[in-house]
């Protein structure tokens, strides 16, 4: 009679041993334990960006863990200085020395760099910066629109609708990949003649804006990082005896902190227009932020804070299935505008048309999808 009960209880062993091998390797077992890459640039010329993202990250980072004081989350922090060299050496230690769950990231460059092995490594990344090459329906996750959307609407309200347009229009964009793939968008979707001026340095930015007053421009559209579109604005205000109609991109929005600072006084561009994603639960969250760090929110810690949250709301222990949760998550009172994506993974934002009144962003009725 013992007998038949030997191959039964052998079978259980054998299962519990290969079941305990299994969850031993593999480091997605426990869904109460997330680790998390964090990929900013934090030296170079977008350090700024990097270190407001990282706060908008730190933020969501602490509340999240008041509200689920059993989930135990690492965190790992990477330099990748907006270089892809540095980006995929950064890249590379996260992956095989801290193993981390998701990747999130900011650099354009970069994550041009390590698209290849991002997609072999089929962890979920979540990407702020455009992707210049590589858009598909894959394990990336791009947190701000397509640029073609955001610049393509402006560009075309500022020719079409706006009456905007004067005799003598500059373009000034960054000499980097996410600004040159804005110029193109802007180039491709704007009807009208205008002068294309490229900046390679902040340093050379005085004499852009001397040759702007020089040469009699009417109009000006900015399509730099807000620290650059800031710095210029300020040499333009000082060489310009009547300031000409200005524009900016999203980055006025997202940097308005920062152009706050350059300038001193915002109301010195009262006028200049800009286009901005239909923000959601603003004022909540400058209060929040404010409470942690005694300061307004500069450019891009609504993101960072954004993309923490949608990130640690679809978790899987499941890649694909993490991936998956992503690409179907809707909200549509993110702090960074209402959050969704495209079969693609590339996010989906209703835009607006702000105008700068009493040294504040004023939205306008002119919106679209």
């Amino acid at each position: 009679m013992k007998n038949k009960y030997i191959i039964p209880s052998i079978i259980v062993i054998v299962l519990l041993v290969i079941g305990g091998l299994y969850f031993t390797n593999n480091k997605k077992t426990n869904p109460a334990s997330i680790k998390l890459g964090l990929m900013l640039p934090l030296t170079g010329d977008y350090a700024v960006a990097g270190e407001n993202a990282q706060k908008g990250m730190e933020l969501a980072l602490d509340e999240y863990k008041k509200a689920h004081p059993d989930v135990q989350i690492g965190v790992v922090i990477e330099d990748d200085a907006y270089n892809a060299q540095k980006g995929v050496t950064a890249y590379r230690k996260l992956m095989d020395l801290d193993k981390v769950d998701a990747i999130i990231m900011l650099s354009t460059p970069v994550i041009d760099a390590i698209y290849k092995d991002v997609l072999k490594s089929g962890i979920p990344v979540i990407q702020l910066g455009v992707q210049t090459a590589g858009v598909a329906d894959d394990n990336i996750i791009q947190f701000s629109p397509a640029a073609d959307a955001p610049i393509g609407f402006l560009a075309r309200y500022l020719g079409e609708d706006s009456g905007f347009y004067s005799k003598k229009v500059a373009v000034v964009y960054d000499n980097s990949s996410a600004q040159l793939s804005f110029f193109k968008a802007f180039k491709d979707n704007y009807k009208k003649e205008f002068t294309p001026i490229v900046v390679g340095s902040k340093n050379d930015l005085r004499a852009y804006a001397t040759k702007i007053a020089r040469e009699n421009f009417g109009a000006v559209v900015v399509i730099e990082s807000p620290e650059n579109g800031a710095l210029l604005t300020k040499e333009l205000l000082t060489v310009e005896k009547t300031m000409p109609l200005l524009a900016y991109d999203a980055q006025l929005q997202t940097g308005f902190a920062d152009f706050g600072r350059i300038l001193g006084d915002t109301n010195k561009i009262n006028g200049a227009i800009s286009m901005w994603f239909k923000a959601g639960k603003v004022e909540e969250f400058k209060n929040q932020f404010k409470v942690k760090y005694g300061e307004d929110p500069g450019f891009l810690t609504d993101f960072g804070y954004d993309m923490i949250n949608v990130a640690l709301a679809t978790y899987d222990k499941e890649d694909a299935n993490w991936v998956a949760n992503l690409k179907k998550f809707n909200d549509p009172d993110g702090v960074s505008g209402a959050i969704s994506f495209d079969s693609l993974g590339v996010r989906i934002q209703p835009m607006t048309i702000t105008e700068i009144k009493g040294g504040q962003l004023v939205p306008t009725d002119k919106v679209t999808l």
